[in-house]
């Protein structure tokens, strides 16, 4: 059985986390740890406190009970509430996730920000770096709607192989949920407006190549999906992370890959996929670098042939 793991605080951006968190493990049958980590360090130390550390301790677990409470539908024997002491929440849900070969790990956005829009705080922006598997950031407020069918699931694609294990993963996630599967690729305005190529005769037919091109892209990538799954490509030219974000108004959840470089089998945000997790009004998920199935452990093998 597949591993979900929730980082949680006694916020309502853990309510939201634990909502989305509720609805894929309802499809997948996965087990879910629910983890809060209390902010103490257990390096010796003339600061050490054995009685302020079991308080800590105490609120903790209470609010991990608390939080596990809202999974509801799921079985209690697939639940489980993890405490660590550990002044950095990100550390502690990397080490967790190690620990305990995890699928994916949720968390919920910040406090902060237009209601609607993810905006991640300092444990999930931290935590999108270097994380050993995927990770979902949940937008505020997803909790209040979170019983709304999941009909579309879209992916950011640019013909490289970190966007190549994202579709596998995208097109994974869609046959579980019987959602309909968006393969998206943006023709990025900078290919044909840097000061060299202004004002240059060829201009719109470089233009109309490029997008050619990543049309082209687009349909080869969609013809490996398997036909059981319904599939749409959409290219559209302009500002990556404006247009992704607009985007994002009309889909349930959008996969990234990680970005090109960096350590392999990890989550490593950067350019487009770093900034866009601050913006979408749906759940992301970014999947990690050199894993061409990334979510085979939680929904079955592979579901798409993409390389």
């Amino acid at each position: 059985m597949s591993t979900i793991l929730i980082g949680v605080e006694a916020s309502e951006r853990s309510e939201d986390a634990i909502a989305f968190g509720r609805r894929l493990a309802d499809v997948v049958g996965a087990h879910v740890i629910v983890v809060n980590a209390y902010p103490y360090s257990d390096l010796s130390s003339r600061a050490s406190n054995a009685a302020y550390r079991e308080a800590l301790r105490d609120d903790a677990l209470e609010i991990a009970r608390r939080m596990r409470d809202q999974l509801e539908r799921i079985n209690d024997d697939d639940t489980q509430i993890r405490v660590a002491a550990d002044p950095s929440p990100p550390r502690a849900l990397h080490r967790m996730a190690h620990a305990e070969q995890a699928s994916l790990v949720i968390v919920g956005s910040s406090h902060t920000g237009r209601a609607g829009r993810v905006l991640p705080g300092s444990t999930a922006e931290r935590l999108l770096h270097g994380s050993p598997c995927a990770v979902a950031v949940v937008p505020q407020d997803y909790r209040k709607h979170a019983d709304q069918p999941i009909r579309r699931v879209g992916v950011a694609y640019n013909n490289t192989d970190e966007a190549r294990a994202a579709v596998t993963a995208a097109a994974s996630l869609a046959r579980a949920l019987g959602a309909e599967l968006e393969i998206i690729g943006i023709v990025s305005t900078e290919y044909f407006t840097s000061s060299g190529l202004m004002g240059a005769a060829g201009i719109a037919s470089l233009r109309s190549d490029i997008e050619r091109h990543v049309q082209e892209s687009l349909d080869e990538v969609a013809a490996g999906v398997p036909a059981d799954i319904v599939t749409h490509t959409r290219c559209a030219t302009g500002g990556p992370e404006e247009l992704l974000t607009v985007q994002t108004e009309t889909l349930e959840v959008l996969v990234m890959g990680s970005r090109g470089y960096g350590p392999l089998q990890a989550v490593l945000t950067g350019g487009i996929s770093g900034r866009l997790v601050r913006t979408s009004h749906c759940p992301v998920i970014v999947v990690p670098r050199g894993v061409e199935a990334p979510f085979e452990t939680l929904f079955g093998p592979a579901t798409a042939a993409t390389a």
